[in-house]
């Protein structure tokens, strides 16, 4: 259960075989087009500049969609909003959240990277898994703003309309919910995580370049769905399915938007694309020669 990389790490890297590609998606009825991409959250700076089909995708688009509102002022209100739930109830620790053998290992790997448990313990578990994703990304340097930030600044200096497929609130709760009574496996896959997530990124980046999404699908997708059932319907199929309803509509426009959403939110039987694929429209991929 990867879940870290649900957030952190959401598969955007450019195929270079006989073509460039990349993770843009046209959607079309015939009629009207849509442009679909997806997005990784935060980035590494040798991952700049970025594919040109996003930029070509960008070009074309009469407006920009997003999962939620980046402005700088949403981003201080998400910060406060995760900022306070973040903290244990008074008189509660992490040791009341987690099992003696999760805690100890927990304890053992904190020990390991010069951090005290004491520095996690009024910490809620969700919140502990993100603050050592963050710190564990940083170090292996992936630490500059992602996609989604990049063409929210384009989309400011050009004056290009935003839309949003959430509020900054029910973004906040998604995170918040994180592995609500899952404590102990989430902290555990975490950890894991951990010792294999530079050998990770580098399989994700060459499947992307030989435009593979088996082992993509599989190991993050499909795993959630068995392994954490609760989280894969809510961080995935739930908000697909409300997004749908607003990007069909938004498809019966004659203007066009460009999609930007993270990359997992693309894949396997309950992912945006099969979805417009079951509903009739045209799903192809962009490629440049």
């Amino acid at each position: 259960m990867k879940i870290l990389f649900s957030f952190f790490i959401a598969l955007l890297f450019p195929l270079t075989n006989l073509f460039a590609q990349s993770s843009v998606w046209k959607i079309s009825d015939g009629i009207h087009t849509m442009y679909l991409g997806g997005t990784i959250h935060v980035l590494r700076a040798s991952d700049y500049p970025l594919p040109i089909e996003f930029d070509e995708a960008y070009s074309e688009a009469d407006y920009v969609v997003f999962e939620t509102d980046l402005s700088s002022e949403n981003t201080l209100i998400l910060q406060k909003i995760l900022t306070q739930k973040m903290i244990l109830p008074m008189g509660q620790t992490l040791a009341d959240k987690l099992s003696p053998q999760t805690y100890r290992e927990l304890k053992r790997y904190l020990d390991s990277q010069g951090y005290s448990i004491t520095q996690f313990d009024r910490l809620e578990p969700w919140a502990v898994m993100l603050t050592l994703t963050q710190l564990k990304l940083s170090s292996i340097g992936i630490d500059q703003s992602g996609v989604d930030s990049h063409y929210r600044n384009r989309a400011v200096n050009d004056h290009l309309p935003q839309r949003y497929l959430e509020s900054i609130q029910e973004q906040s709760a998604i995170i918040t919910e994180i592995g609500q009574g899952e404590e102990d496996a989430m902290i555990l896959q975490t950890l894991s995580d951990m010792k294999e997530l530079s050998t990770m990124i580098t399989w994700m980046v060459e499947d992307w370049r030989q435009g593979k999404t088996e082992r993509l699908e599989r190991e993050l997708v499909d795993e959630m769905m068995v392994e954490s059932p609760k989280m894969y319907r809510r961080v995935l199929k739930e908000r697909n399915g409300i997004w749908m309803k607003t990007l069909v509509r938004m498809m019966k426009e004659e203007q066009k938007g460009f999609v930007l959403v993270g990359a997992m939110h693309l894949l396997g039987s309950d992912g945006l694309l099969e979805q417009f694929r079951k509903q009739g429209y045209q799903v192809e991929l962009t490629r440049t020669e």
